[in-house]
């Protein structure tokens, strides 16, 4: 397998991330990320926030964009693009895909996806 080449882990179960929620998890390898349902379709992205570290799972989602709970920033979940402000930070995203009812993520095997050592404050 290439370095670059995502090995997929599963990380939940379909049902339960429902439609319009964020739910965060931790996957075998202490992998931390996020997951995100909108409209049936399945998005998964890393959990903290990259402007400040906030836990995206206090956020909100509007159709196919995250909005960080802490100062507004919002991000595109297909491309992890920063929309408001424009040009900030991207947030890191991985494909997924869903085979029998479970929600598989690809990540590196070469790093975790770890949590900053704690948010900041507003």
């Amino acid at each position: 397998m290439r370095p670059d080449t995502p090995t997929f882990i599963a990380v939940a179960k379909a049902k339960d991330v429902r439609p319009g929620q964020i739910k965060s998890v931790r996957a075998r390898g202490g992998h931390e990320l996020s997951l995100a349902n909108v409209g049936g379709r399945f998005y998964a992205f890393s959990a903290y926030c990259p402007h400040n570290g906030w836990p995206l799972k206090w956020g909100a989602l509007e159709e196919a964009t995250i909005v960080c709970g802490l100062h507004l920033w919002r991000f595109d979940l297909e491309t992890g693009e920063a929309l408001d402000p424009p040009g900030a930070a991207c947030l890191e995203t991985y494909p997924v895909r869903v085979e029998d009812g479970v929600i598989y993520v690809g990540v590196s095997t070469e790093a975790k996806l770890e949590a900053p050592s704690s948010p900041s404050r507003p």
